[in-house]
């Protein structure tokens, strides 16, 4: 059947479904004029939201760990164990489950021993990203930057420049236990990676599950085929060493993440999965990807001056994220015919051409506006639709870079429009995702490019991101203390159109409803030093729910949540 010719009757049978409703609930079917329809399917359940979806990620870049993360023990700015106390409150406040480190590409030169022992006679270095490191920020700085936020770790190694030997090392370094013999059944004493561990500050040990086997080795990491990689991966897991008292533990001690695609390269994703064995089979494949203004260049366009066109363009290139995700599942389900390999979207956000940097040595910070709130809640209500495929996905990155949630510079702070929504869509962590489906009208891409976006597509001349979606979301379902409550998110890109929408949940009565929106006026509006609280969000202005349907105005280039509690 014609694409357009299925999306036309699943419409139509979307309104039919709601007009019968609200006619079933003795509502006149013309008393409120509707430009959309959302019908939220409680029978139709996909998957647990697994909270690390909401996760983050750090490297020795710019200003992101010194400056941004770390400001040392004897700062005047207010910090715990020398890292910044505001970053830290930041991320309890969005609940961050998961923090990725020490890189990105930062990883592929990383030697972990840099960064153990006493902070004065610890090596300095030129990092990937040509800057002088101290290495004063490390392993133990960074566990207690995790502990301080209550987030789990996820070590990123370095495969290209460190043989098998020193991964299986740092694995044993973190894990191993503080007690003698590790099964109470072998003569000797404590291990000596974990004795080192407590000589440096920790004895009990770290108990790192998650651990990346590597970083873009497409790319910076090693510039290797798929079947090259495939190898280096089995090689480097091979008898890694596990903890824990029972079989369970030791096999859920370590979650391995093989290095994934850029963007859309399921062919890249296909290679790696024929070349690992069926034993070596990995708990996670990662991806990453970066929403441009260009589809030739790997960063374009600027984050503060953009027209409408562009703005358009970007969120129609972001929401390929949803293409991504699929054409992934799709290659992961050639060899891994059960589905345990999970996506893990290891890097994700807008990256724009230098424009708005903090300063000189903030390289790749850039400046976070509403545009960017909005392309946030295109992705995240993306993640939650795909709940049984995306096992995490790390924000590239949490401060002072790319697509940051916070800007730091010495004592001056501030949160983006980017950590607001991640905020609000807070409720959705571990909630039920369920079934949503959308009836409006979408956008055409107005400066849609032959040339298509994300890696290898095999689209030809036809551009993926030709349109966009007029209005997308994503709802989930959740036991609380007030019974069971439903969180409905909704984004509305259109830059000068508010959607009147009947919201419709067949078979339930909704006996409440709450909710708050992130909007401006402008959609360049954005937070700063001087202007820190210039975007935040409002209560939204909510109408009275009757049975199962409510009518909900979403105001122009908006993101929206809505908690339905229900009767």
């Amino acid at each position: 059947m014609n694409p357009d010719r299925r999306q036309f009757l699943r419409a139509a049978a979307l309104t039919s479904s709601a007009l019968a409703l609200r006619a079933s609930a003795g509502i006149g079917q013309l008393a409120t004029s509707v430009d959309a329809h959302i019908t939220i399917l409680p029978a139709e359940p996909i998957g647990t939201i697994a909270p690390e979806i909401y996760g983050h990620f750090i490297e020795q870049l710019g200003g992101v760990i010194y400056d941004g993360v770390w400001v040392g023990e004897k700062s005047k700015i207010p910090n715990h164990h020398g890292v910044r106390q505001a970053f830290i409150d930041a991320m309890r406040a969005v609940k961050a489950p998961v923090l990725r480190w020490p890189g990105g590409c930062f990883a592929d030169s990383y030697d972990w021993r840099d960064g153990i022992g006493p902070a004065e006679k610890r090596p300095q270095r030129t990092a990937f990203w040509t800057q002088e490191d101290s290495n004063r920020y490390g392993l133990h700085e960074f566990m207690t930057t995790c502990r301080a936020i209550g987030c789990e770790p996820y070590l990123a190694a370095d495969v290209r420049s460190l043989p098998a030997r020193d991964f299986y090392q740092w694995v044993e370094y973190c894990n191993a236990p503080s007690t003698p013999n590790l099964s109470g059944s072998l003569p000797g004493g404590i291990n000596a990676l974990a004795a080192e561990r407590a000589r440096n500050g920790s004895p009990e040990p770290f108990n790192v599950r998650y651990w990346g086997v590597g970083n873009e080795v497409w790319g910076c990491g090693g510039s290797q085929t798929a079947e090259e990689y495939g190898g280096e991966y089995r090689r480097y897991t091979e008898w890694i060493p596990r903890y824990g008292a029972t079989d369970e533990q030791r096999r859920d001690s370590l979650r391995l993440i093989a290095c994934g695609a850029n963007g859309d390269d399921a062919r890249w994703t296909a290679g790696v999965m024929k070349s690992i064995s069926e034993h070596h089979k990995p708990f996670g494949f990662s991806t990453h990807y970066y929403t441009s203004g260009d589809a030739k260049k790997f960063a374009a366009g600027d984050a503060l001056e953009f027209d409408p066109p562009t703005y358009y363009d970007t969120l129609a290139r972001g929401a390929f994220m949803e293409r991504i995700i699929t054409d992934s599942w799709s290659a992961l389900g050639e060899t891994n015919h059960g589905h345990s390999v999970k996506i893990i979207m290891d890097e994700w956000g807008a990256w724009y051409s230098k424009s708005t940097e903090l300063g000189p040595k903030y390289n790749l910070s850039q400046q976070s506006t509403m545009r960017d709130a909005i392309l946030s809640g295109i992705t995240l209500d993306i993640f939650h639709k795909h709940a049984d495929k995306v096992a995490m996905a790390n924000v590239a990155q949490t401060i002072n870079c790319i697509h940051s949630l916070m800007l730091a510079s010495e004592d001056k702070f501030t949160v983006t429009p980017t950590f607001h929504v991640f905020k609000m869509y807070m409720p959705h962590q571990g909630a039920q995702s369920l079934r949503v489906e959308f009836a409006a009208a979408s956008i055409p891409n107005p400066i849609a490019r032959v040339t298509p976006v994300g890696g290898n597509s095999a689209d030809g001349s036809i551009d993926p991101a030709s349109k966009l979606a007029g209005l997308s979301g994503s709802a989930s379902i959740a036991t609380t203390g007030n019974g069971k409550v439903m969180t409905l998110t909704v984004v509305n890109p259109h830059l000068d159109q508010p959607i009147t929408t009947e919201i419709v949940i067949p078979g339930v009565t909704i006996a409440s409803v709450t909710g708050e929106v992130l909007t401006a006026p402008d959609i360049h509006a954005h937070n700063d030093f001087t202007h820190p609280n210039a975007v935040h969000p409002e209560p939204a202005k909510l109408g009275t729910p009757s049975g199962g349907r409510l009518i909900h105005t979403f105001p122009p280039a908006s993101v929206t949540a809505l908690s339905l509690i229900l009767a």
